[in-house]
């Protein structure tokens, strides 16, 4: 997978930070601006919600043994761990 990062802006804004800071527009990214793959990849997690999580709040809630190391490891399997992670040591290499 190609890494592609903003070149315009100098350091990536977090979290709720471009509503406090003065941040030039075309810095913050929006869903809008989402690409083929991050649609996929936000589509691959909102489905592993849906089918593994939502199910089981209950039982995560409960804090029942062993469960959230099987989701941990479900999610691992399909690459959601690793995002962030740089592509030669097996990740997506994607900075959001």
């Amino acid at each position: 997978m190609s890494t592609t990062q903003n070149t315009t802006s100098t350091k990536a804004l977090k979290g709720g930070e471009f509503v406090i800071k003065s941040t030039d527009p075309s810095s913050v990214f929006i869903p809008e601006e989402f690409s083929e793959e991050h649609r996929m990849m936000a589509d691959m997690a909102h489905d592993f919600l849906v089918q593994h999580v939502y199910p089981h709040l209950d039982r995560i809630d409960a804090l029942e043994p062993g469960l959230m190391p099987s989701l941990l490891d479900k999610a691992g399997e399909l690459g959601l761990l690793g995002v962030s992670i740089p592509e030669e040591y097996g990740g997506f290499g994607k900075i959001f």
